[in-house]
């Protein structure tokens, strides 16, 4: 569980021994005037604030569990030039600490390769193991692409085509969640087929339906997804779908949307993609450092998101036999990628 700490104005620190992964107390403060239930928030002696209790559903599972030991999950202090409130250079303007209860089944996650928990947060894609933060697959591969350049080329876009640059930039926006959802749809199909394939069939041969109850209701969702297993799979595979990857002595994780196992610690790292072109040069696509040489296409960057998977599970103890991309255009189209060396 993840609480940010509130108060932390009126017990203002710049103590640089608290830092991300310290050790801190939670425990019942009775001399609060505010309330008789206060959770106080130390750092050794060092009162640092309080547990939220105003429209905190969680507070009163807290207490009732008092004392706790947690760890810093993630803070800020106010940096040099910097003004926020009555905060001072160095001081700690923003604070969260991760603990365990009972209850942390929702947010906590089991890595597959390594059978680490962690505290995932579907929102924003944080991973977060130990109080240590995991720098997840998408996070990883952006610091070889030189990000696009959006209100640059938005504002030309809206000279070009006589609007404003609002409306370019609005269009963008409702286009990619149009397209987004529709990936989305696709890719949990297919997870759910992979999950459920054999009660499915279980259920199709006792009520004598005409298709596999895993597969979409939807006539359209399920010949994308039938068109998928005519084509690449066989009813006995042993896939892992939707695996979490990670390596957290180096602190990386990621979910890989497909696991094919082939052998004894062996396996293929395999992803679907729901797009259009591919393998054609894309010129809103560079890359950086040691991978500027790689071909401007989304194959590439499919590449390198599977070699991040590849690596991790290598480092686990896996042969890595090979990346197979699925791409979804008005048909599926198979891609067999190489790897690509990275720098862990």
């Amino acid at each position: 569980m993840i609480q940010t700490i509130v108060g932390i104005s009126f017990n203002p620190t710049d103590n640089k021994a608290i830092d991300t992964g310290s050790e801190i107390s939670i425990t019942h403060d009775p001399t609060n005037k505010f309330s008789s239930r206060a959770i106080a928030v130390h750092f050794g002696a060092q009162l640092l604030g309080h547990i939220g209790e105003k429209n905190n559903p969680k507070h009163e599972e807290i207490f009732n569990a008092l004392p706790l030991k947690a760890t810093v999950n993630t803070l800020a202090r106010l940096a040099v030039g910097e003004k926020f409130g009555k905060f001072k250079e160095g001081e700690i303007t923003h604070l969260e600490v991760e603990f365990k209860m009972k209850s942390d089944t929702n947010g906590m996650v089991k890595s597959w390769n390594e059978e680490e928990w962690l505290t995932f947060s579907e929102q924003d894609h944080r991973y977060v193991h130990e109080g240590k933060e995991l720098v997840s697959c998408s996070n990883y591969i952006k610091k070889w692409m030189k990000p696009f350049e959006k209100d640059v080329v938005s504002g030309l876009c809206a000279n070009k085509y006589g609007c404003t640059q609002e409306e370019v930039l609005g269009l963008w926006e409702n286009g990619g969640k149009v397209s987004a959802g529709f990936g989305t749809a696709i890719h949990n199909a297919l997870e759910h087929y992979e999950k459920f394939k054999d009660l499915g069939k279980v259920i199709q041969e006792q009520k004598d339906l005409p298709y596999n109850k895993a597969l979409p209701s939807h006539p359209a969702l399920r010949e994308i997804v039938l068109e998928f297993t005519r084509n690449f799979t066989h009813m006995d595979d042993e896939v892992i779908p939707e695996a979490l990857i990670t390596n957290v002595e180096r602190g990386f994780a990621g979910y890989a949307d497909r696991i094919l196992i082939t052998g004894e610690k062996k396996c293929r790292v395999q992803d679907y993609k729901i797009n259009i072109g591919a393998d054609e040069v894309d010129r809103n696509l560079k890359f950086l450092g040691q991978m500027a040489d790689l071909p401007k296409t989304k194959l590439s960057k499919y590449a390198l998101q599977m070699s991040f998977y590849a690596r991790l599970l290598e480092l686990s103890g896996w042969t890595v036999e090979g990346l197979t991309a699925f791409v979804y255009e008005d048909r599926w189209k198979k891609f067999e990628l190489d790897r690509i060396k990275l720098d862990f």
